[in-house]
């Protein structure tokens, strides 16, 4: 595992859980699971510990997500207020082909800067070369 590269989970029961790395260039919280009511105070939860570090780009990975409902998207939308204010900018990746009808339904693809799920994705595909389902391999145990 890469000094570089740090870890930190947020679970909130067994549905929902996040995973944030920390390259030095980025942070990436992915998230696997439900967003919804219930869940929404664990993603604002992963995504604000995200912003806390201050990075030059925050990545949201939804390809893990199988659920975003309204409240969840209410979260990124205000989250990406928070960066905005911060100077810190914010892409979404990963999206399924439902979820991101969920964002153009309510005009956030270009405020959100979403990026669709790639079925074929290189896990070590950078943001700007390449698919857009994952920016980092998973850390190796």
């Amino acid at each position: 595992m890469s000094e570089a590269l740090t870890r930190r989970s947020v679970r909130s029961a067994f549905r929902f859980h996040t995973d944030i790395y920390a390259p030095p260039d980025r942070t990436i919280v992915r998230a696997h699971g439900e967003i919804d009511l219930a869940t929404r105070a664990a993603f604002r939860a992963a995504l604000t510990a995200g912003l806390d570090r201050q990075p030059s780009l925050l990545v949201v990975d939804l390809a893990g997500v199988s659920v975003l409902s309204p409240y969840g998207l209410g979260v990124l939308v205000r989250v990406a207020k928070q960066a905005a204010r911060a100077g810190i900018p914010i892409t979404v990746i990963g999206a399924r082909p439902r979820i991101y009808r969920r964002f153009a339904l309510t005009r956030q693809v270009a405020r959100l800067n979403v990026h669709t799920y790639t079925r074929h994705s290189d896990p070590d595909t950078s943001l700007d070369d390449g698919p857009t389902s994952a920016l980092t391999s998973p850390l190796q145990r």
